[in-house]
């Protein structure tokens, strides 16, 4: 079999592991999958319905409603087809986009492991090892319409053009300029680039990467901060360039520098000057540091079997050999750096496992290309050649050598042993790839009767002004509701108004859940089984409500959590459906899901 099919047989793994959920996705209605892929969605429809891109949403954090913070480049692509056919065109588009991002992913991934170690096969691996790598897949299966594999896909252009030599490298200021128009993490990702590019290349690319990373500074005028964070790293290149031109401690003046820059931070962390305020809610933002984090499950912190399940077992262990080699560490800091930065992101925030994955599968298929080059395969053919020219004197003997490697011939039953082995490899990451569906049929029903059957509110194609009422649930389903529904919700996937809907949850009396449901002009109740109390073997949602609500369940402990619990609002919507209840009935049961109307 040649080598120039492999990549294609990779891609088509790559875009086929993707396809899963294709009849949830596309069923009655089209239901991207996830949380935060339906308020991208949501702004879509505004785009192409309204013409704008709205920056204030009274549907959310109703009746106070929610300034839009994010950059609104990724909201603008998945409106082009819409914009151009209709919306149905954009719904469509929206599916299969991250699909193609994901595969388009893999095609870098292959390409940059091309610049880092001239062999074919170690590209390959490298490809495929990426394109099932879990934390991957799971940010762009068919329908997950979100900027993650957007950003990632933008990070991988910047890192491969980086990676050049040619006049190409220069490309690398239009995919971090996209970047900073698309995310407000943005810095982040940049950062990694910087400092992987100060530990490795010479001083003259250090000063082009400066220049080309200096252009996104333009983002200054959507999001000031953008701008700040980007010139920030810009210095961080330009004084790392005259650093490294000390003679004192040469070898070590980089690590030396690096760690004066992360104290500076520090300090600036510290300082109260308003100015400063953008690095603090960034440092904030990856330290977890607010009360609704650490109940979101892609932000949790020190979570080394999450990394690995999301990595894959087999491939992450497999990647740990090559760290120690000298061929794809030393020789290529490059690869070594972004591995350290983003393992420690990923440690603060499982959610940056996602690009750890690019060094991981570069290590690990390099342990993978050194097993097979032992076990007879020539994986390493070109380098083997080359090696034997350089240290025999004799011609002939030299010539004998090469025609007799040429003619080793590898048999079927071999190549069936080595895709074999390969498929044990990263059976794990299959495992791990496989994303269930998240809404359920109760959800996907309960939202189309709420749509069908309850009082139309005004402006949803105008979020700029106030509708009528709203709906409260748990912060989880808010952009659902908002997206299928077509109605306000007090929470959404935000967080923001998420303590009123905890209190209101967890509140002891009616009287106290109705001062809640006043305030915040709620009009239906939606509950779920998955919001009960979790125990060893049942997961529940309750107790991350009692912490948003400003109840710690561990120092309250188990008897009083559950007295706390069955006396609940929650409890007593749920379980026993409003009775004995003087404002609230119930109205509809979806089996696991359940709407309660609201009578003041």
């Amino acid at each position: 079999m040649r080598k120039n099919i492999y990549l294609p047989m990779v891609l088509v793994v790559s875009f086929f592991i993707r396809f899963q959920n294709y009849n949830k996705v596309f069923s009655s209605i089209i239901l991207p999958v996830g949380y935060d892929p339906y308020y991208h969605l949501r702004l879509a429809e505004v785009i192409v319905k309204s013409g704008y891109r709205p920056n204030f949403d009274y549907y959310i954090n109703y009746p106070y409603g929610l300034k839009i913070g994010w950059p609104p480049l990724f909201d603008y692509i998945l409106s082009i087809p819409g914009i151009l056919f209709g919306f149905k065109a954009t719904e469509i588009f929206a599916m299969i986009f991250p699909v193609i991002l994901g595969v388009l992913s893999t095609l870098l991934v292959y390409l940059i492991s091309k610049e880092v170690l001239k062999n074919e096969y170690f590209a390959i691996l490298s490809a495929l090892i990426f394109a099932v790598t879990p934390a991957v897949v799971q940010i762009s299966v068919l329908g997950f319409c979100d900027y993650h594999i957007w950003n990632i896909f933008l990070l991988l252009c910047s890192i491969y053009f980086l990676l050049r030599n040619d006049w190409t490298s220069l490309l690398l200021s239009i995919f971090v300029t996209l970047l900073t128009f698309s995310w407000m993490g943005a810095p982040i990702y940049i950062a990694l680039i910087a400092l992987a590019t100060l530990t490795h290349f010479n001083d003259k690319k250090i000063l082009t990467t400066a220049m080309c990373i200096g252009l996104a500074t333009v983002s200054y005028v959507i999001k000031p901060f953008l701008g700040l964070a980007i010139l920030m790293i810009v210095l961080f290149l330009v004084v790392g360039y005259f650093v490294r031109k000390i003679e004192i401690h040469k070898k070590y003046i980089t690590i030396y520098y690096i760690i004066l820059c992360i104290f500076v931070i520090f300090i600036f962390y510290c300082l109260p000057f308003k100015e400063l305020s953008f690095v603090r809610e960034g440092i904030n933002y990856l330290l977890g540091r607010n009360v609704y984090l650490p109940t979101i499950a892609e932000a949790q912190s020190f979570n080394l079997v999450g990394i690995i399940d999301e990595i894959g077992l087999f491939v992450f262990f497999l990647a740990i050999p090559s760290i120690l080699l000298y061929e794809l560490t030393y020789k290529n800091k490059f690869i070594l750096t972004l591995f350290i930065a983003t393992l420690f992101l990923a440690i603060i925030q499982i959610r940056f496992t996602t690009v750890l994955a690019v060094p991981v599968s570069l290590y690990a298929s390099y342990t993978l290309c050194i097993l097979l080059n032992r076990m007879g395969y020539p994986i390493f053919e070109k380098e083997k050649e080359e090696s034997r020219e350089r240290k025999l004197k004799n011609v002939k003997k030299n010539k004998k050598s090469k025609n007799k490697y040429k003619d080793k011939q590898i048999s079927i039953t071999d190549r069936f042993f080595v895709i074999l082995f390969i498929f044990f490899v990263i059976s794990t990451s299959l495992i791990g790839a496989i994303r269930p569906f998240d809404m359920s049929d109760s959800w996907k029903n309960a939202l189309i009767w709420i749509n069908k059957n309850t009082e139309k509110t005004s402006y949803y194609l105008h979020p700029d002004k106030k509708p009528e009422y709203s709906i409260l649930s748990w912060w989880d389903y808010g952009n659902w509701i908002v997206y299928i529904a077509k109605r306000p919700v007090v929470c959404n996937n935000f967080q923001i108004g998420a303590v009123d809907a905890a209190k209101f949850f967890t509140a002891q009396s009616e009287d106290e859940a109705l001062k809640i449901v006043k305030k915040r002009c709620v009009k239906y109740v939606i509950t779920d089984n998955k919001m009960r109390l979790g125990n060893g073997t049942v997961k529940g949602k309750f107790q991350a409500i009692m912490r948003i609500a400003g109840i710690n369940p561990e120092t309250l402990g188990l008897n009083k959590t559950l007295e706390l619990y069955k006396n609940s609002m929650y409890y007593k919507l749920h379980f026993e459906n409003a009775m004995g209840l003087k404002n609230f009935k119930l109205l509809k049961d979806f089996g696991s899901v359940k709407i309660f109307v609201v009578r003041y």
